[in-house]
Formats: structure tokens, C-alpha cells, sequence
């Protein structure tokens, strides 16, 4: 399995190279750290060895891992923690997660994960989400490096894809000892793809590990400096909007302005390499666009949040939000950012990475899911018309966001009385 596996991978590879190189030469998210991604080890990572070893792919994988690490570092203090990340976004936001020290990930070939896990002879290495790869896992294997994933999250359509590879997914699945998954909904897809069940334990969504996800006070009031707020001026803070996206924010944003001239909306696009795109975009619209970087420039009714880690502050500057990814099919992104800080979360229809969360803002009257531009340009409209109904909306999806509280230290419980007995 292994051996189809690698050369398949490897095929991918190649037919990704000259993708690959362009990034590499204009300085593209793909083209980062090259030989650091080949296997060629960087020299800070040596001294800790022995470390938890986290990985989590980019932005949204971080931020889990930040739910975690606190609780990890409380319940094993002389443990280093690393933290290994695959995009450049999620790198920049690892910095400040409180890892010992931070790390591109190597491609899944076997001698690059073998040259990782040789030079860190980690204590354990911890997957977030549904970041499953066969020759790292064998690695850990080989070392007898114990191996979870947490904050496990798995889709149904995700679920039936791993089933239909039947016994070619069975040899990974069985070398992961534990699996945290988010609810038990997941806990359940996890056993059905070949997981043990005695392995899978439902400890909640990191992400909800609530104070990690409120930034500072300080922060969020530096931002609205930065961004030169009128406190009179309704905010609308759209986040993580996606290719195509944009475009219908924009239009539910004029329709909005009809009615609340003095409106404002902040868009903060999910990759960076977007912010120019975007900023055009805005322009073409026909309205007047400030970038967070740029020099003030006079008023403008779009501030383009061309920054990385800064959004959830955003969040707690406006009066409602929308999280992107939702209006087109992409899954959409975390809804919990906005609520933690008692904002009204609006999303689209299309939620399938947060399809239970989404479901249970509804319910619970904190998450408004609208079908289209229209949609969004209604429902903003009506909570900016209401204080007391987009107060206690902000309140309800608040409440939501905390029941997932101590998710992080359920979550390191488990590890260190299933990996790390020794520490217990």
C-alpha cells in the first residue's frame, strides 16, 4: 500500500512542479522553504528533541492548535512543543501560538518525514483536524512515536470517500492511537473509516476554547486606530471571503447602504494573495477602498483588511458579521470567531466544515444562514436596525461559542493519559 501510495504522491508532485516552481520564483505559498519541505531539517529544530510534535496546515488548523498548546504546556512543563504548518499564513500565525519553535512540514516522501521525526524523536505527534499521511505516520511508527489526531474533524462526504478506499486507507487508520474528535457525530465517521472505537473520544472543538480565540483588548482597540473607525458609522466585518465571493458581498453591502447611507463594510479576504484582486475588485464596484497597510487616505465606505492574524479583532470592532467560504462551495470558515465576541454570525448556505456548529447558531439564535446576496443584505439590514435584537443575537451565538469551553483541556487530558503515560 504504502509503495502505490508514494508513487502516486510522488506523480502528483510532479505534475504540481511547474505550479510549484512558479511560486518559487514570485515568492507563491507553494515555493516557501523548499528544502526544508525536501527533508533538509532547519538547525533550530535539534534542541528539542523530545518534543509534542503539532501540525497543523494553515490558519484555521492553528488556531485550533492554540486551544490546545496552553493546556499541553500546564500539564507537561518541561516539554518542548513545535509546531509545523504548510502554508506561509499558517506559518506567520504560528509564531505568536506559543510553540517552542515553528516549522514547514515536510512533503509526505519517505525520506523527508523520516528525516523530521530522526532529528526530533518526538514524544508524540499531533495531527489537527483530518491531516492523514501515510509515509509520516509509518515514520512515527517505525520510532515508536505515538500518534493522534485532535480537533478530528470529518465531513460526511469526506467519510465516503476514505470508505471507498476500503483496505488501502485500513494500514494509516490503524496507526493512529487516538483520535479527539469534535463531536461525536465525527467520533462515529472516525470508527466507521477503520479507527478503533476504543480509540475515538468526542472532547469538543478546540477552536471554542474560548479565551484562546478572544484576542487582547489592546489589540482589538490598536486595530480601530489603525483603521481610523467612526464609532458612528455601522461596521459590517466580512471574513474569510473566498474567489467569487466578494463580488456578492459587495452587492449585498450597496444594497445596505440604501437604507444605512453611513454604513461601512471591512473585508478580509482568507488568502493573502488575493488583497490586490480584492482591492480591484472593491474599486470596480465603485467604491471608495482603504487598505489597513496604506497611509489614511480620507473616508472610504470598504476597508480591506490586507493583514494576516488580525481578524478576529475585526470581528470585535463591527456590529455584524459574515463569515466567508459560505456563499460559494467551499464549506465555509470559522463561525466561532465572530461569536466569542458576541457578534451576530451570518453565513451562507454552504457550511459543510461546520455543518453541526452552523446548525446549533441557528437554533440557538445566533447564526443567521441566508440563500444569497439578497438574503445577506436583508438580514444585515434588519440587525442594524434592532440594537436589541442584534444584542441578543450577539448574546446567543456567544453562548454557543462557550459550551465548547474546556474542549483544549479535555483534549490534553486525553493525550497525556493516552500518549504520554509516563507524565500522568
Amino acid at each position: 500500500m504504502f509503495a502505490a501510495y508514494t508513487f502516486l504522491y510522488t506523480l502528483g508532485l510532479c505534475a504540481l512542479a511547474p505550479r510549484a516552481l512558479l511560486h518559487l520564483l514570485t515568492g507563491g505559498k507553494y515555493g516557501t522553504a523548499l528544502g526544508a519541505r525536501l527533508g533538509q531539517v532547519p538547525d533550530h529544530l535539534p534542541p528539542c528533541r523530545g518534543a509534542i510534535w503539532l501540525h497543523a496546515v494553515s490558519v484555521g488548523e492553528v488556531h485550533a492548535a492554540r486551544g490546545l498548546i496552553p493546556h499541553l504546556r500546564a500539564l507537561l512543563p518541561d516539554t518542548p512543543i513545535v509546531l509545523s504548518t504548510t502554508t506561509p499564513t499558517g506559518q506567520a500565525i504560528a509564531t505568536g501560538a506559543g510553540a517552542d519553535a515553528v516549522f514547514y512540514m515536510p512533503l509526505d516522501l519517505p525520506r523527508a518525514v523520516r528525516a523530521y521525526v530522526e532529528a526530533l524523536q518526538p514524544r508524540a505527534l499531533l495531527l489537527v483536524e483530518t491531516e492523514i499521511w501515510p509515509n509520516l505516520l509509518r515514520a512515527c511508527r517505525d520510532r515508536q512515536v505515538p500518534v493522534a489526531i485532535v480537533n478530528g474533524r470529518l465531513s460526511a462526504r469526506s467519510a465516503q470517500r476514505y470508505a471507498r478506499l476500503g483496505r488501502l486507507w485500513s494500514a494509516p487508520m490503524s496507526m493512529l492511537n487516538v483520535v479527539c474528535a469534535r463531536t461525536s457525530v465525527e467520533a462515529s465517521r472516525f470508527a466507521a473509516i477503520g479507527v478503533s472505537p476504543d480509540r475515538v473520544v468526542t472532547t469538543g472543538n478546540l477552536k471554542a476554547d474560548a479565551e484562546a480565540l478572544k484576542p487582547p483588548p489592546h489589540l482589538e482597540a490598536a486595530l480601530g486606530e489603525a483603521l481610523h473607525l467612526d464609532p458612528s458609522r455601522p461596521l459590517i466585518v466580512a471574513g474569510c471571503t473566498m474567489d467569487h465571493e466578494e463580488e456578492k458581498v459587495l452587492l449585498a453591502f450597496r444594497r445596505v447602504q440604501e437604507r444605512y447611507p453611513l454604513a461601512s463594510l471591512l473585508i478580509a479576504p482568507r488568502h493573502p494573495e488575493r488583497f490586490d484582486e480584492v482591492d480591484a475588485l472593491v474599486r470596480n464596484a465603485g467604491f471608495a477602498c482603504r487598505r489597513r497597510t496604506a497611509p489614511p487616505s480620507g473616508p472610504a465606505d470598504v476597508l480591506l483588511l490586507d493583514t494576516i492574524g488580525e481578524l478576529p479583532a475585526a470581528y470585535g470592532l463591527g456590529d455584524v458579521a459574515f463569515v466567508g467560504g459560505s456563499l460559494v462551495a467551499t464549506g465555509g470558515h470559522n463561525l466561532l470567531e465572530p461569536a466569542i465576541q458576541s457578534r451576530p454570525v451570518l453565513f451562507g448556505p454552504n457550511t459543510d466544515n461546520f455543518a453541526l456548529l452552523a446548525d446549533q447558531m441557528v437554533s440557538a439564535g445566533g447564526g443567521i444562514r441566508v440563500a444569497d446576496a439578497e438574503g445577506l443584505a436583508r438580514e444585515v439590514g434588519r440587525l442594524l436596525g434592532d440594537d436589541d435584537l442584534r444584542n441578543q443575537a450577539g448574546r446567543l451565538a456567544y453562548e454557543v461559542a462557550r459550551r465548547d469551553a474546556a474542549a483544549g483541556l479535555r483534549t490534553a487530558r486525553v493525550l497525556v493519559r493516552r500518549l504520554v503515560p509516563r507524565a500522568s
